[in-house]
């Protein structure tokens, strides 16, 4: 018979920092568009933290680039 392997510890820690974002996520909602905001620059960071350390420049340099991008967009509108 086999046995059930146990998740790993960093798959549990993974569950449960998505479940906190999720959970601050929802929070956010009735508060407004600005705290969605602001909940999604935070998921956007941990995301990025989480990749490994010769990744995050790089992954830091294109979200900078695209937020930039998106800026420009909304202030021609």
């Amino acid at each position: 018979m086999a046995t059930a392997s146990r998740p790993s510890r960093k798959a549990l820690k993974q569950a449960r920092s998505a479940q906190h974002l999720g959970d601050r996520r929802r929070q956010a909602e009735t508060k407004g568009p600005s705290a969605v905001l602001a909940v999604a620059m935070d998921q956007l960071r941990s995301t990025i933290h989480q990749l490994p350390e010769n990744s995050r420049p790089d992954a830091a340099a294109r979200a900078t680039q695209l937020i930039d991008e998106l800026r420009q967009n909304l202030s021609e509108l």
